[in-house]
């Protein structure tokens, strides 16, 4: 709407952002949004923030025929919060592992019905059937995968509990040993934040 508005704006743009993703002001102005400012979004791929104006009849026939994202703001520090969600919205997500669980290979068996299985304990968390799998061996990742089977005694099961033994057969691997680990983890994506 005013000058002083205008370079405050683009001065907090110009702040927002990291290495992998920051604000590249094309052009800021005074004065409503013109069909020249649909244009250059147009051509920039960009966004038009409007700051107590609005669009003319041309400018708002382009934004609405070639889908340009147009926002109108009355307060400053709503318009930095949605261009800072809008950066954000493009970084990929950050993906954590977070252990959950910890069997120890006691003895193996081979079963006509299951093939190999690991007789184990279970000695951190929970070992769950549903989540992806790691076998160790001596502290070194040896196979990553899933489970194929998890059996407390006779009984199919989808967890079982720290202290625990039970049976474990795991999907596509036949090289299972006495002292291995089976590693079960999460993997959990968050939103990466400017």
């Amino acid at each position: 709407d005013v000058a002083g508005t205008s370079e405050a704006i683009v001065a907090a743009l110009v702040d927002i952002g990291n290495d992998d993703a920051f604000i590249k002001v094309v052009a800021s102005g005074v004065g409503g949004i013109s069909e020249s400012d649909a244009n250059l979004a147009l051509a920039t791929e960009s966004i038009i923030l409007g700051f107590n104006v609005r669009s003319d009849s041309a400018a708002k026939k382009i934004v609405e025929s070639e889908d340009i994202i147009l926002s109108y703001h009355s307060i400053i520090y709503e318009l930095i919060d949605e261009v800072k969600a809008r950066l954000s919205g493009l970084l990929d997500p950050i993906v954590k592992e977070e252990i959950v669980g910890i069997a120890e290979v006691l003895e193996v068996f081979n079963s006509p019905k299951f093939g190999q299985v690991a007789g184990c304990v279970v000695e951190e968390g929970s070992i769950f059937k549903n989540k992806p799998a790691r076998v160790l061996r001596d502290d070194v990742v040896i196979h990553q995968g899933e489970l194929d089977s998890l059996r407390r005694f006779k009984d199919d099961v989808g967890e079982v509990k720290s202290g625990t033994e039970c049976g474990v057969g795991i999907k596509n691997y036949k090289d299972i040993r006495t002292g291995d680990k089976i590693e079960v983890f999460d993997r959990k994506e968050e939103a990466q934040s400017i």
